[in-house]
């Protein structure tokens, strides 16, 4: 029909001008339809996270990104060239989702130049990018009415993280009150307790919490605790009957509270272990959960087969890889996806981490959070040796329970106070310079005592005694202190002063999102999967934990052999070395025949060992190294091969039909 118009009398002006019509009102149609796009990314890169948005909708004044990017960086480095597009993509999204309260300035700071100047104004790190000293700038200020935040250099090893910490510092902007965390820790997290120039500066656990919070120092329950905390966070702490009634009327009031007990700290039995005591190796909170009908169990810890971490069980000459039981990297199945804390987390580390135990009618509800698998066991935490990890000892004693182990969990609901009868009686200390008299120890109150000055106090004044708590509780116990320890979860690096964190679990994460939850604020908890988007090689995790079990075992008795074997080799090769003294026998024709005898055969059962042990660790990769292969097979040969099966099997299609036309 078309071509019948054509071939008319003006047909081809008819047609230029319908082709003119449509592509007009194709254009006109799709006009409401521009800056649309469709996000197929496996991760959804370009498609902003729920809280993200809702950050976005609560934003009340208009806020202004300054983006500074060096044009040099951008052409002379390829990596921060591709990854400069990724932060301009990102940045660009939050505006076109923020109805126009957010806009993008994007800058090129020359050197010498205003806008060099107002870039260290604002706070943005000038990096020198060759010899010359010619300094070059990535990096993004926020501002809204009279406040400013800033990104001082964008790290393309932090790209996974770009949407979490753009929101975070969007977040801090609008809602500048932040939430008050308590922490009470005998542990050094805010740095040493008599810090030296130049030492160890504060866990970097701190420095991400006051990111998000307004982070306090409580150096003394019974003294420091003010109405301004939000929430409580206990960090293997030393706590006596008024810690533990402090802690209990801070539930009663408001009920929120994030534990990290441990049964056996590392960190503080190291430091005993060095003659340098730090803190009790053993912590919890059992005074108080135990009337709820949960408490952690004393003197045990946790090991599992299947989350176990793989370190080095021999020295640096002789590397010998293998489980460490009590190491776990806690993932997939063990972690609860039904918990906003742990929705989107993906590994949790933990380091001799203690056991959760439930009554059989608790008092509040208990909800798990981290677990072991099936394939886990209690230990004894005697058995632990910190200075040298005894990896295979645990591996030789694993006997798997058959049931998995609770290791974090929510706790909540409507408690009544671990003291019925009111605060506890001060304790009383004996003065100084005597040996009999006592007198009641001094505090600092909070409410002004009504004796007359010089007068001692007669205890502590504490606030009017709650007996059934205001709220339903809501407490988050983790039963391992040590997570919170940097080379457990994140390596921070010096860049030109600035301290950046490359984590590679989410400790980090759990923590800030289980405050937030705490707190009441849940925004940014749904941007922490795509911070630490890992794809674990699970088939070969798989692989790995069977052949330690079947074989792992064999070498043990092997490697124990050889010891012995070697140990005897050596004792008669250093006698057949050595020159006889004076009075001592010399050996016969027979003796010394018998001698060799041995010698030989010790040297043949010493080779025949070390083979079969080679053997051993062949078997304990043979499967790695198989699916290895297979996987090399699929991706390089198999798919070409198959393409090129469908392309003659399409040649042989064609060329019949053509025959067939042909015939007919």
């Amino acid at each position: 029909m078309i071509k019948q118009v054509l071939n008319r009398k003006g047909g081809w002006v008819i047609g230029i001008v319908v082709i003119v019509v449509l592509f007009v009102a194709l254009n006109a149609g799709l006009s409401g339809l521009t800056g649309m796009r469709l996000d197929l990314t496996e991760d959804r890169l370009y498609t902003l996270s729920d809280g993200t948005q809702r950050i976005l909708d609560k934003m009340t004044e208009p806020v202004t990104f300054d983006l500074y990017v060096s044009q040099r960086l951008v052409k002379e480095v390829a990596v921060y060239g591709n990854y400069a597009g990724r932060v301009r993509d990102v940045v660009n999204e939050f505006a076109a989702n923020s109805n126009g309260k957010l806009t993008v300035a994007e800058q090129d700071p020359e050197p010498f130049s205003e806008t060099e100047d107002a870039a260290v104004g604002v706070g943005v790190t000038g990096v020198p990018l060759d010899a010359s000293g010619e300094k070059v700038y990535f990096g993004l200020a926020a501002r809204v009415a009279d406040r400013t935040a800033v990104i001082g250099f964008f790290q393309p090893q932090r790209e996974a993280f770009l949407e979490y910490d753009l929101a975070r510092m969007l977040e801090g902007l609008t809602n500048p009150k932040k939430p008050v965390i308590g922490v009470v820790t005998s542990l050094p997290l805010f740095g040493p307790f008599r810090p030296q120039p130049g030492g160890p500066k504060a866990w970097f656990i701190v420095d991400a919490l006051k990111e998000s919070f307004d982070v306090r120092n409580i150096f003394d329950l019974k003294e420091d605790m003010t109405d301004e905390i939000d929430v409580l966070m206990l960090v293997h702490p030393t706590l006596d009957d008024e810690d533990l009634y402090a802690i209990d009327q801070f539930l009663m009031r408001k009920g929120r509270l994030l534990v990290f007990a441990d049964p056996f700290s590392e960190l503080a039995q190291g430091a005993a272990m060095s003659g340098q005591p730090l803190a009790p190796k053993e912590s919890n909170l059992n005074k108080l959960t135990k009337k709820w009908g949960v408490e952690v169990v004393v003197g045990q810890t946790a090991g599992d087969i299947k989350l176990a971490r793989i370190v080095n069980a021999g020295t640096e000459q002789d590397m010998k890889p293998a489980p460490y039981l009590l190491w776990l990297t806690v993932k997939d199945d063990a972690i609860d996806r039904g918990d906003a804390v742990t929705r989107d987390i993906n590994a949790i580390n933990l380091g001799s981490a203690g056991v959760i135990e439930v009554s059989s009618k608790p008092k509040v509800k208990v909800e798990p959070l981290l677990s072991t698998t099936t394939q886990s066991q209690i230990f004894d935490t005697g058995l632990i040796n910190v200075r040298r990890p005894n990896v295979l000892d645990f591996v030789e004693k694993f006997k798997p329970a058959g049931k998995p182990l609770l290791l974090a969990a929510r706790l909540t609901g409507a408690i009544d106070s671990a003291f019925p009868d009111g605060p506890p009686k001060p304790k009383k200390v004996k003065a100084p310079g005597t040996e009999s008299k006592e007198v009641k120890k001094p505090a600092k109150l909070l409410e002004k005592s009504a004796g007359e000055p010089g007068e001692e106090p007669e205890g502590r004044r504490w606030p009017q005694h709650v007996t059934k708590s205001q709220l339903p509780v809501n407490v988050i116990l983790v039963t391992d202190s040590d997570m919170l320890q940097e080379h457990f979860w994140v390596r921070v690096q010096d860049f030109f002063g600035q301290r950046v964190a490359l984590p590679f679990a989410n400790n980090g994460d759990f923590v800030v999102n289980a405050l937030e939850n705490l707190a009441g604020s849940g925004d940014l908890i749904t941007l922490r999967s795509r911070g630490t988007a890992q794809r674990p090689f699970i088939k070969v995790e798989a692989l790995r934990v069977a052949a330690d079990a079947k074989f792992r075992s064999r070498e043990q008795v092997l490697v124990k052999r050889l010891a012995e074997v070697q140990k005897n080799f050596e004792e008669l090769q250093n006698k057949a070395s050595s020159t006889p003294q004076e009075g001592e026998a010399v050996l016969t024709a027979e003796q010394q025949k018998a001698f060799d005898d041995k010698m030989a055969s010790l040297r043949t059962d010493l080779l025949a060992i070390r083979k079969e042990l080679r053997s051993v660790q062949l078997e304990l990769r043979k499967d790695i190294e198989q699916l290895d292969s297979t996987l090399r097979f699929l991706n390089i040969g198999l798919v070409p091969i198959l393409v090129g099966l469908f392309a003659i099997g399409l040649s042989v299609v064609r060329t019949q039909r053509r025959k067939v036309a042909v015939q007919v």
